[in-house]
């Protein structure tokens, strides 16, 4: 029998991005850096209410420290390579049975969108729940609901770069897992909310201060807002 209260959230998170250095500490006003939104955004999700932000053990990540003291939520630094070992290594050490993978790139994350992915899969009993093996959300948006014997069990299987990298690489291929996808009914997937690049960073901030005060908009607050203010339309380059 799966236990409910073995569920958290496992935000990854690092500072060596290339194209966006630091990116998760660009600001977004005097109050608030993209990584503070991200968390409290989270911190509304009903069907997880454990938090681990997932880092390296580089001396450049040591700034996540403050981070997780400011918000209270739980850090874990594992290997700096092995993403999927990280992971792993963190549930372990804090007997968790259920993992949602959230990458620290997506600080609009919608916690409904959270909740729905999580019942979906206690309901479905999954091995493996998103709502991105058919793309029908905005990319920023990202939910992986993971089973952690499944993930172990994928990582013994397949050894090779991508499914350490990528950690559900493989369990996305393969047929030996129950996958469920949580799907809109209409297709948005051509929308760009995700932080990766400078414009990505100059899109976001416009976004989140055309709702200020307001930090806990919806997804679908924002669709809405499209048709008001043209210029929160944000396609993705073909």
């Amino acid at each position: 029998m799966r236990n409910k209260n073995k569920i958290a959230i496992f935000l990854a998170a690092r500072s060596g991005s290339k194209r966006l250095p630091n990116k998760h500490f660009l600001e977004i006003n005097s109050n608030y850096r993209f990584i503070d939104l991200c968390i409290l955004r989270l911190k509304k999700s009903k069907l997880a209410n454990k938090i681990f932000l997932c880092t390296t053990k580089k001396k450049e990540d040591y700034k996540f420290d403050n981070i997780c003291n400011k918000h209270k939520i739980k850090l874990f630094k594992g290997s700096n390579i092995n993403v999927a070992k990280r992971i792993i290594d963190c549930a372990k050490k804090n007997s968790i049975e259920t993992v949602v993978r959230i990458t620290a790139d997506c600080p609009i994350i919608d916690p409904q969108l959270i909740d729905k992915c999580v019942k979906l899969h206690f309901n479905e009993r999954s091995d493996y729940t998103s709502n991105t093996l058919k793309l029908t959300f905005p990319d920023g948006l990202d939910v992986e609901v993971i089973q952690l014997d499944a993930l172990i069990r994928s990582q013994k299987i397949s050894k090779s770069r991508n499914n350490k990298e990528h950690v559900t690489y493989f369990i996305r291929k393969s047929k030996l897992f129950k996958k469920i996808n949580y799907a809109n009914h209409f297709n948005y997937s051509n929308r760009r909310w995700t932080l990766d690049k400078f414009e990505d960073y100059l899109y976001l901030k416009k976004v989140v201060r055309y709702f200020l005060p307001k930090i806990h908009f919806s997804w679908k607050d924002l669709i809405k807002a499209e048709k008001i203010d043209k210029s929160l339309v944000n396609i993705k380059e073909r």
